[in-house]
């Protein structure tokens, strides 16, 4: 099945991935690449004249919502332009994104699919910024899914796992490790005594912990957006991630708060106690506990 597909970024001439989607449109001439800032709703509507000029007679069959902003800390610890910029990214970028695209794929009968994280259901203490957007990226989707009946509009929700090192959100331990630093180095010398220069090795040994656990192939995401743009009956949840956050996922849904509440703290000190150590001192000790 042949598409010809936009494909929105932020840098369009410097990115690695960027000019290899270039360089696909130059061979195929069905890939087109659009600089655009989901947060800017001047890139957007430029983005919308340059597709309705270049549509196939058919229009546009889907939209994939893919841009995303990551932040990791305490919410006390993130400043309020820091959780506004996540915000604007993950949740008023989608929605501005899918109001400017909406008549053309109402016209087509289409598909929205929005790439939310498994983060969407079960809130990690150590991302709050980042779960309350994907919390309201579930809400949006949610509600826009039944707006959309009427039309035979079908809206996907993808739910990933941890997927850092595979989508380059950080560059590595050194970049997570400088980020948790800088926020707590902003933090008003009252806030830093109340927490404890631990809570600090906490989060730094957390950062490096999930990098480290994190999946390198992203192939279950990908197919799961091609098959919630090209299945007759797609689902409407994708839950791409590890047996042991499925099944989190679903004890939160379920179970007493207390008692996911309790599994939660668990978990969170059995990897510390069973990796912390290594992961802070470097793959040296790493190999020497092995």
């Amino acid at each position: 099945m042949e598409f010809t597909v936009f494909a929105c970024c932020l840098q369009h001439e410097k990115s690695d991935t960027a000019l290899g989607l270039l360089k696909l449109g130059a061979r195929t001439g069905r890939m087109h690449v659009i600089r655009m800032d989901v947060t800017s709703q001047e890139d957007v509507d430029r983005a919308l004249k340059f597709v309705e000029m270049r549509l196939p007679k058919k229009g546009l069959w889907g939209i994939v919502n893919n841009a995303g902003r990551y932040r990791a800390g305490f919410l006390e610890w993130l400043s309020m332009e820091t959780h506004e910029t996540v915000s604007s990214v993950n949740v008023l970028g989608v929605m501005r994104v899918t109001k400017a695209f909406l008549p053309l794929i109402r016209k087509s009968q289409g598909r929205i699919v929005n790439v939310s994280s498994i983060l969407g259901r079960v809130a990690d203490p150590f991302l709050g910024a980042y779960c309350i957007s994907k919390f309201a990226l579930e809400a949006f989707s949610e509600i826009l899914r039944f707006q959309m009946v009427p039309f035979n509009v079908k809206v996907n929700t993808i739910e990933p796992g941890n997927f850092l090192s595979a989508v380059n959100i950080t560059a590595g331990i050194d970049s997570v490790n400088a980020t948790t630093r800088s926020a707590w180095d902003q933090l008003d010398e009252p806030v830093q005594k109340d927490y404890g220069k631990s809570s600090l090795e906490r989060q730094l040994r957390i950062g490096e912990l999930r990098l480290a656990l994190s999946d390198t192939d992203i192939s279950c995401v990908i197919n799961a957006m091609s098959d919630a743009l090209v299945r007759l009956h797609p689902k409407k949840r994708y839950i791409e991630a590890t047996r042991l956050d499925k099944t989190f996922a679903y004890c939160v849904r379920f179970l007493p708060t207390m008692l996911t509440n309790r599994l939660r703290l668990l978990l969170h000190n059995q990897l510390l106690n069973f990796y912390g150590t290594a992961f802070l001192f470097g793959p040296e000790t790493i190999h020497n506990n092995g």
